[in-house]
């Protein structure tokens, strides 16, 4: 017969995996400062470190390691080089996500947020983040990686906005409560469900219902499918007019 397991064996051994990724991104920066690792292998490291992270926190269920380490994630997936701002990113990263575990391991929604306010804002190739005045504005871009996803987040990053990228909208519907975005944009054409699906789940659930989302197609405005959308929820084009059309959909929003 198995033995049983208490829910606070379960958490001591989660807290005790978490504590010893985190301990090790923590030698990897300290190897990488100290030029006694390359840049490029403790990169590799570390994203694959922040992956294991996130998984221990879908594993048992620990909202706030799963959103933090997914923005580790994130914010890793187009970094070029680990270089001095990088380190010091990753390591607000590594020391918030600590905190956390220390004293926030069953964090609200609400308290969740609040971390996620407080960490770095990603970069993108081709410009810094410290040349933008960064908005303490953030849009969930829900689309799947392409070369279309790339522009669109630097666009909108550019524009001052703080970027989390999710390509799932099954993984969105994770995220959204917890990371609380001022703004989802999500692509009509998903593997999971359509845009327009999404959208239209999203404003029907109690917690998510004041959620701004908005849709982003490259199809006509006119297409019969967007009529189901609920009211209020409006139309990027992904096409030349995106900036416009950010433009205006922002307006509206209060978001500029």
């Amino acid at each position: 017969m198995n033995e049983f397991v208490s829910f606070d064996d379960l958490t001591a051994e989660a807290l005790d995996a978490a504590d010893d990724r985190i301990a090790e991104i923590n030698r990897q920066l300290a190897a990488a400062r100290a030029g006694e690792q390359s840049p490029e292998t403790a990169l590799s490291e570390i994203r694959g470190l922040a992956n294991s992270l996130k998984g221990v926190g879908q594993t048992y269920g620990i909202s706030v390691l799963r959103v933090l380490s997914h923005r580790l994630e994130d914010y890793l997936a187009e970094v070029k080089d680990l270089s001095d701002a990088v380190l010091d990113d990753v390591q607000v990263f590594a020391d918030r996500t600590a905190e956390a575990l220390e004293t926030h391991l069953k964090a609200s929604a609400e308290e969740i947020a609040q971390f996620v306010r407080r960490l770095p804002a990603k970069g993108s190739a081709g410009f810094e983040v410290s040349d933008v005045r960064v908005r303490d504005i953030e849009v969930m871009l829900v689309m799947e990686p392409s070369t279309a996803t790339r522009f669109v987040t630097r666009e909108l990053q550019e524009c001052g906005y703080r970027m989390t990228n999710v390509w799932s909208t099954i993984d969105a519907f994770q995220l959204v409560p917890h990371i609380r975005p001022d703004l989802v944009i999500v692509s009509n054409v998903m593997r999971d469900l359509t845009g327009v699906d999404f959208c239209c789940a999203i404003k029907a659930m109690p917690s998510t219902k004041d959620t701004l989302v908005a849709l982003l197609t490259s199809e006509s405005r006119d297409n019969v499918a967007f009529k189901a959308l609920p009211e209020g929820v409006p139309v990027l084009s992904k096409s030349s007019r995106f900036g416009d059309d950010v433009t205006r959909v922002f307006s509206d929003l209060g978001l500029l």
